[in-house]
């Protein structure tokens, strides 16, 4: 392992010692801000020297791992530094890493309590597929779909168009889709992306398409019942047709909270998780998407907001009598600076945009990257914690014109999978 910033001095409460698997994005740079701010020594692994957790003033060290985390090793360098920094937890933010510390759960507890959720209950909120069917089970609305196999194999025409396709399951061992989301107009479109992932198909679920924006739901589950929700709706994305929010706006729908709840108490769920719907606001009809089973992507909107999702998760084990929900605030937005200037240099070039959605005009997308330039919160600055962002916007410059942007921390895997 790499010592990227160094440990000073060992704390001796394990109790308040975490490891928090970050990666190098603004997603992981709040956890470990809200664990520091409410007095947790954080020990963050990240991805690269340029990780942002490892220059934040937060963290009490920083490492990088140096072992494949397809290989035992990556258990055993993980064991071998939480004696280091005399860990009694371990906290990761990508479903990658939770898939992992689950099949080896036993190398670390009782001693060391692993923040993931139970196996059966990960392995169904992250299929696609099994949930669509609950949806159907609860009545949730959620959209007509079938797996991409059993699709082709039957009447490829039952669904009707526009379609849109993404991955049923991304932590099975089988290969993912080389899209976040894609879009079938049309039987031809429909053929083309078979012929790109049929030896994979049974790992793509189909679904009518329906407008709408992203909405998303944090949940903290704690003992059976819901502890505290945050939502907020992704208003700019990266790509534009189907990719990470990079713009997000805090709000508050109690039906989806609702549903939300009702899924995850359905698999009964503990922990936190993200349920993500298309939701229209003009008219208040939703479907449901998929469950997200981790910290979302738009974790400093949520912490920022009032929900201190990273510190809660921390004392719902260690301390669940002193948990405190928080006043969660609606209409704070906040936004990836780099992201957004990717945004809107996609709507100056005219990129493609989801079935149905209307293009934004040049001149007003540049207005509303220069408001938001004002009103929106940065998800990496802090006037108390300046040199993330410093980071963060030297590797801005380096991704101007990208289209690939993973806020989520995912790990590097050999063969490619992500």
């Amino acid at each position: 392992m790499i010592e990227v910033k160094s440990l000073k001095k060992k704390s001796l409460d394990r109790r308040k010692n975490v490891i928090a698997i970050v990666g190098d994005t603004q997603v992981g740079l709040w956890v470990v801000r809200n664990l520091a701010m409410n007095g947790i020594n954080v020990h963050a692994v990240v991805r690269t020297k340029s990780g942002q957790s490892a220059w934040s003033r937060y963290s009490k060290s920083a490492w990088i791992l140096e072992s494949s985390i397809d290989d035992f090793s990556f258990i055993k360098e993980l064991k071998e530094l939480a004696n280091i920094v005399n860990a009694g937890s371990i906290m990761p933010v990508s479903e990658g890493y939770h898939n992992v510390l689950i099949k080896n759960r036993k190398v670390f507890e009782p001693d060391i309590h692993i923040f993931s959720p139970e196996k059966d209950s990960f392995e169904k909120a992250a299929d696609k597929d099994f949930m669509h069917s609950k949806c159907l089970e609860l009545g949730i609305p959620v959209a007509k779909g079938k797996r991409f196999d059993l699709l082709m194999d039957s009447n490829p025409l039952e669904l009707g168009f526009p379609l849109v396709l993404r991955t049923r399951n991304q932590n099975s061992n089988d290969k993912i889709a080389p899209w976040k989301a894609e879009y079938a107009l049309n039987i031809e479109d429909l053929n083309r992306l078979y012929e790109e992932v049929k030896d994979y198909a049974h790992n793509i679920i189909v679904q009518k398409y329906c407008p709408g924006a992203e909405d998303h739901v944090q949940v903290l589950m704690h003992e059976g019942n819901v502890f505290m929700t945050g939502e907020y709706i992704g208003e700019h994305h990266m790509p534009l047709a189907g990719g990470v929010t990079v713009q997000r706006i805090s709000c508050f729908h109690e039906n989806l909270l609702n549903d939300s709840v009702k899924l995850l108490k359905s698999i009964n769920y503990e922990g936190l998780a993200g349920v993500q719907f298309h939701f229209e606001p003009e008219t208040g009809k939703y479907i449901f998407l998929e469950i997200n089973p981790r910290f979302i992507g738009g974790t400093p909107t949520l912490i920022m907001a009032g929900f201190d999702t990273a510190f809660l998760l921390w004392q719902s084990f260690f301390e669940p009598e002193k948990m405190k929900k928080g006043n969660y605030r609606k209409g704070l937005r906040t936004r990836i600076l780099g992201g957004d200037v990717n945004w809107l240099l996609a709507m100056i070039r005219k990129d493609r945009l989801p079935p149905e959605q209307k293009r934004i005009k040049p001149v007003k997308a540049l207005s509303l990257f220069l408001k938001n330039c004002i009103f929106a919160k940065d998800d990496s600055f802090l006037l108390k914690d300046p040199l993330p962002f410093m980071v963060d916007f030297f590797e801005m410059v380096k991704k101007i014109g990208s289209q690939a942007y993973d806020i989520i921390g995912n790990p590097e895997r050999s063969g490619g999978k992500n």
